[in-house]
């Protein structure tokens, strides 16, 4: 078996999977409480080997080091490439790429094979495409519900409210920060979609991370929940470097 983890900018993600790619094990604990990661690692016992996508740095990278030192685990770092697992990585410079962003690219086009948008909503939030081809044609980067709220709050004193209800027409300033929230990000969403329908025809909308629900009520026309594509992704590249 495979132990997965994606270290995000807030929470840390685990997943376990078997030789046949499903998902029989997972977990999530803020990255403030990391050291805690230690007694959940029961559901480990069975894994050969980690995987790792790690976008906060060596404030997690250090503990999940001891970690697998500690099981004698050995571990394969995830990094964006040039291409990967079918996928063709059109950044400018292909390593600056998220590894997050990479693995949930990879997952989604080994999963479908068809046009994709992949929404991320998490500390940020990330809008990626994918062409009918595989390649990765970019992506948008902007600040996610609590960033922006945060934003607001440090800006404008009278905003630091408990956020509302989602509402076209908002009649209370609780609502019109949630709604206004929700419909920004959910027209960088719309923005991608509509650029990449003009290029490629139809287009599949895949949600992820912890506000995906949250943002799929923003947006109109079909969308679709993807929970773990950075697990999935890890997965995958796990069998192209054995």
């Amino acid at each position: 078996m495979i132990l997965t983890i994606d270290a995000g900018n807030t929470r840390t993600k685990w997943g376990v999977f078997d030789e046949a790619g499903e998902l029989v094990a997972q977990g999530a604990l803020n990255n403030g409480q990391i050291e805690r990661l230690a007694l959940e690692d029961v559901a480990w016992d069975g894994c050969h080997r980690a995987v790792v996508s790690n976008v906060a740095g060596e404030a997690l990278g250090q503990p999940l080091r001891s970690l697998f030192a500690a099981r004698q685990l050995p571990v394969l770092w995830a990094k964006p490439e040039a291409e990967t697992c079918g996928v063709t990585n059109g950044y400018a410079h292909p390593q600056q790429l998220g590894t997050d962003r990479w693995m949930a690219l990879v997952a989604a086009w080994n999963r479908y094979q068809q046009p994709c948008v992949v929404a991320t909503a998490g500390t940020a939030l990330t809008v990626d495409a994918l062409s009918a081809q595989g390649d990765f044609l970019g992506g948008l980067i902007l600040p996610g519900r609590t960033l922006m709220q945060a934003g607001l709050v440090a800006g404008a004193a009278a905003l630091n409210i408990p956020l509302g209800e989602l509402r076209e027409f908002p009649t209370t300033t609780g609502d019109a920060v949630a709604s206004g929230l929700a419909f920004a990000m959910a027209g960088a969403v719309e923005r991608q979609c509509a650029a990449l329908e003009r290029r490629e025809g139809s287009v599949r909308c895949l949600l992820s991370g912890g506000d995906a629900r949250w943002l799929a009520a923003a947006l109109p026309g079909t969308v679709e929940i993807a929970d773990n594509l950075v697990l999935q992704g890890l997965f995958l590249i796990e069998r192209e470097h054995p």
